[in-house]
């Protein structure tokens, strides 16, 4: 696919919450290493005060800041807001962390382009960096030095989280982010799940991984064990609806 194809297919959404520093030199990273493709970017971050507010962007980078005095970080309602103010049929929602290969983006708009509503730009194989590489990455970007390095993988079965390209008119149709999951929970898994309920295409890309820089686990944790459960419950009860009790649930 040629460049000026994907710049008028494909917009990248980065829902974001600066939580430490390695959070916020990720993002860079991340944004430096997508420009090249010359695709739209939008940054949206959510907080009671702005962390990125002095930053100087990239032309391709849209930022807007919303203030929110929340303790916790409504991601899933901040993707919805992002994917509405896509303006392409394709858009790739992005944790501020990962990493994949351009070839492996094109890949995913094509499966997309063939009927996917969900499309993941890797293989399943997670590739977690090492605090040490990810200094060393964060400095030089190199994917194709990481091929041939030994990495530590998340999980010993395909990974559906950190990336994922959708169809935005059919995903929002399908309801979407569920925003009843209110911070970090299993979101990545209810997602992929209820497309498949809804009778729409899931795929992952041929080859490639992707690969996530490190950072302290900040958002990235259950806020008690009653937000656990409920979550987990709310994950539960979506996977073992049937395809009607699901599209009266979204309707609702």
């Amino acid at each position: 696919m040629q460049l000026q194809d994907l710049k008028s297919l494909l917009t990248f959404v980065f829902p974001v919450r600066i939580d430490c520093e390695e959070r916020l030199t990720n993002l860079r990273t991340v944004l430096r290493h997508f420009e090249g493709l010359g695709c739209r970017m939008i940054v949206l971050e959510a907080d009671a005060v702005s962390a990125l507010g002095d930053e100087v962007w990239p032309d391709v980078v849209e930022y807007i800041f919303v203030e929110d005095a929340s303790k916790i970080f409504h991601r899933t309602r901040y993707i919805n807001e992002l994917l509405r103010m896509a303006e392409t049929k394709v858009a790739a929602v992005l944790d501020t962390d990962v990493l994949v290969d351009y070839a492996q983006i094109d890949e995913a708009v094509r499966l997309i382009l063939e009927g996917c509503t969900l499309a993941y730009p890797y293989n399943g194989q997670f590739a977690i960096l090492s605090e040490q590489m990810s200094v060393q990455m964060r400095k030089k970007l190199d994917l194709e030095y990481l091929c041939h390095m030994k990495l530590c993988y998340y999980f010993g079965r395909r990974f559906f989280g950190g990336a994922y390209l959708v169809n935005c008119q059919q995903y929002l149709r399908c309801g979407g982010e569920n925003e009843r999951f209110v911070g970090w929970g299993p979101e990545d898994a209810e997602r992929m799940h209820r497309i498949k309920i809804l009778g729409y295409k899931v795929a992952w890309t041929q080859s490639g991984q992707l690969y996530h820089l490190y950072h302290p686990r900040g958002n990235s944790v259950y806020r008690s064990k009653e937000d656990a459960k409920f979550m987990r419950d709310e994950f539960i009860k979506i996977c073992c609806m049937s395809l009607d009790e699901l599209k009266s649930y979204i309707s609702k």
